[in-house]
């Protein structure tokens, strides 16, 4: 930071000359020459006044106080008992309360609607609020009549809304690439319904291996999110025949139930069958074989989306959208 010492030196001036054109003192004798001379050292150098600084901290101490008023409200279209088992909707939202937490934010309560809920939609006196993912039938224009609204997981209208989220055709693609690359053709794909229409991971899978022309609707099989549910459709998959050499899984949760049911069945993962996952848990790398997986972010989604919010609040009128980068982990599931 510059001092007024700093600016005498340039100047060729005392410091006390300095500090009374500054502090625009009128009773001071000196040229308007020198005067003009100081100003333009002390503006290059961003030199400020003691009373300028004060009075800047107080407009961020005030600004801060009116952003900890801020409540931020989160929405989410899962039930507590869905959310426990759902490792990558849980990490936004604990990505969402630690940045509020750093920011002096506070969260409100979180709503938790149903579909039939969806085009009712009451959050009392929130008008800060983060969709985390959405159903079909949101209603859209009831969220345009919120202050400052936010979308994770998904995009539902990009003119109007910020959102943050994963480019799930890159994803997609490089767990695809990996295993074609292993010299896999018959790829199968193991999902989980979405309410609002076909899951974006299944969309791209399907769209990427007609363009190769390797796509079989009989290789696809959807389900719940949960492992049990990768147990039970691996399991219809075996019953099945004409099983497919590898597979690309939703999350890593369906993942875990399908590498069981295929060593229930007596089958290797990945000898006979190669496995890539989706999120990267905790667990993922100690499973056995350890999981090839695309690794995201979704804490970091979450925090993203609370400072979008903050920005909106501050005054930003043009919406924005913050793709989080993704990147596949190779481990033994695929085979190396």
């Amino acid at each position: 930071m510059a001092t007024i010492r700093d600016i005498a030196k340039l100047a060729n001036v005392s410091s006390v000359t300095v500090s009374r054109v500054l502090n625009k003192d009128n009773t001071l004798s000196v040229s308007d020459e020198t005067k003009q001379r100081i100003l333009a050292i002390a503006e290059e150098l961003n030199y400020q006044t003691p009373r300028s600084r004060k009075a800047s901290s107080n407009r961020e101490s005030v600004e801060h106080t009116e952003l900890s008023k801020v409540r931020i409200g989160t929405v989410m279209f899962l039930t507590e008992d869905q959310e426990k088992v759902d490792h990558y909707f849980h990490a936004i939202r604990q990505g969402i309360e630690k940045e509020c937490a750093a920011s002096g934010n506070r969260t409100a309560e979180i709503f938790r609607l149903s579909l039939d809920e969806t085009l009712d939609m009451d959050f009392g006196d929130v008008d800060s609020v983060i969709f985390i993912d959405r159903p079909l039938e949101i209603n859209l224009q009831k969220v345009k009549q919120l202050k400052n609204v936010v979308f994770i997981d998904c995009a539902p209208d990009v003119e109007s809304f910020d959102s943050v989220v994963i480019d799930f055709e890159r994803v997609t693609k490089l767990a695809l690439d990996h295993l074609f690359e292993l010299g896999h053709t018959k790829i199968g794909f193991i999902g989980g319904n979405r309410t609002y229409g076909k899951d974006q991971r299944h969309y791209h899978y399907e769209r990427y291996m007609k363009d190769r022309e390797l796509l079989n609707p009989e290789h696809i099989f959807i389900g719940g999110w949960w492992s049990h549910e990768g147990d039970r459709l691996m399991n219809e998959a075996i019953r099945k025949g004409d099983l497919p050499t590898a597979f690309f899984v939703a999350n890593d949760t369906l993942a875990i139930g399908a590498m069981h049911a295929l060593k229930e069945a007596g089958l290797r993962v990945p000898e006979d069958v190669a496995i890539v996952g989706f999120n990267d848990i905790d667990i993922a790398e100690y499973l056995s074989p350890p999981l090839t997986t695309i690794r995201i972010q979704p804490e970091i989604m979450g925090r993203m989306a609370v400072r979008l919010l903050i920005d909106r609040i501050k005054g930003r009128d043009i919406p924005v959208q913050v793709v989080v980068p993704s990147k596949l982990i190779v481990r033994s599931s695929s085979g190396l």
